[in-house]
């Protein structure tokens, strides 16, 4: 394996210990001692890739940045016919992002206490995903209402105040869903499964 290879794969493997990390004790047990422990990698090779506990959490945001984005981008393309494929696939991705990574969206609103900046990733992301949906819809007001709502259920449920069960949020998913196959169904006069 090169050794660019190399160097990018063991960084991946140290920010995965150290969300691994997050997502088991919490975003006070994030420190270089724990996630080389966690890693199996020495505190020196922790710190080679990660100078500082900074830049270690500014990685571990841009790579949950990277992977929402990729997840939506997946999620999207099973919705060749829609006329909002991105927001179909932010309605998959929030489903299954909220189940398994509220503990880290939770850790991750601790860091913006210290920095506001870590989070700039994600507000990238954002930006890119209002474009592009802005670009695909054909009905704006609809698309960015669900999308707020998507917001609400992954901000109420990071800050720990969702009274939403798992299968309230699966109706309030399944209903978002039907509006934006509606609208389709209306505009194609025919339904869409």
């Amino acid at each position: 394996m090169p050794l660019q290879q190399k160097s990018q794969s063991s960084r991946i493997e140290i920010l995965d210990a150290a969300l691994d990390l997050v997502r088991s004790s919490g975003a006070f047990s994030l420190t270089i001692d724990a996630v080389a422990e966690k890693s199996g990698f020495s505190k020196g090779g922790v710190l080679y890739n990660f100078p500082t506990k900074d830049a270690l959490i500014r990685a571990m945001v841009q790579l949950l940045a990277d992977r929402f984005s990729q997840d939506i981008e997946t999620a999207r393309a099973g919705y060749p016919e829609s006329d909002s494929p991105t927001v179909m696939g932010m309605i998959d991705v929030t489903e299954s992002w909220v189940q398994r990574e509220s503990t880290v969206a939770r850790a991750m609103l601790v860091t913006t206490l210290c920095d506001a900046g870590h989070i700039e990733p994600f507000l990238e992301l954002k930006r890119r995903l209002k474009l592009q949906i802005e670009a695909e819809t054909s009905d704006r007001p609809r698309d960015m209402a669900i999308w707020a709502a998507l917001e609400g259920i992954h901000f109420s449920t990071a800050h720990g105040v969702s009274v939403h069960s798992d299968e309230d949020r699966r109706v309030i998913l399944n209903e978002l869903r039907g509006r934006l196959a509606d609208r389709e169904t209306n505009q194609n006069g025919k339904s869409r499964q």
